[in-house]
């Protein structure tokens, strides 16, 4: 990683088994929690059949920081899912780093 300032968010793993307090993403099939209301920051994945969510998400762990600034942090790295919002003022993108995916968040 740059040198930048990362603040940790959370660890995401992704799973078959049910998780308690799972919320459900009917438009892409996907079950998550919030990792904000778990002990360690976890935030679990699970997808049903059929779910659209990025598969290199569900396939492999990913470790989760807020950053100053989106483009510097993804400056030279690998993208593996461009920047996009999940909901108004906030962006993020994915990156994987020595083989380790990470990914980066930008509040407004």
């Amino acid at each position: 990683m740059k040198t930048a300032n990362y603040r940790f968010d959370h660890v995401a793993v992704p799973t078959k088994t049910p998780q308690a307090n799972e919320t459900y993403f009917e438009a892409m099939k996907l079950f998550c929690t919030d990792p904000g209301k778990t002990e360690y920051n976890v935030e679990y994945l699970r997808p049903e059949e059929g779910c659209t969510f990025f598969p290199v998400l569900l396939e492999n762990p990913h470790v989760a920081y807020h950053v100053d600034c989106l483009e510097t942090a993804m400056e030279g790295e690998e993208v593996v899912v461009p920047p996009f919002d999940p909901w108004p003022g906030r962006t993020i993108a994915f990156i994987r780093v020595n083989g380790f995916i990470f990914e980066l968040i930008k509040d407004a």
